[in-house]
């Protein structure tokens, strides 16, 4: 396994390779888009919160988060801010 493996393990839960398969194999980014995957992603996380007394799901609720901001940073939706030479 290399190193960036481990590291997208470590930060997601999964390789991003892996993740990004599962999502474009799934219905919801067929028919709605990864706008709906990501709001999929975050009410699991509320739900998982919501049952957070004792923390086991701090782990999995941060690998989650994580992995909507790489949606987010990776798809065009606004979040990546383009540098004019004019500045």
């Amino acid at each position: 396994m290399f190193e960036y493996e481990k590291r997208e393990i470590s930060m997601y839960g999964n390789t991003k390779d892996r993740i990004m398969e599962s999502i474009k194999n799934s219905t919801t980014y067929k028919y709605s888009g990864i706008g709906m995957i990501i709001c999929s992603y975050m009410s699991d996380i509320q739900e998982m919160n919501e049952h957070n007394e004792e923390g086991h799901y701090n782990e999995q609720i941060r690998q989650m988060l994580n992995i909507c901001k790489m949606l987010m940073m990776d798809y065009e939706l606004g979040f990546k801010v383009k540098v004019s030479e004019e500045f």
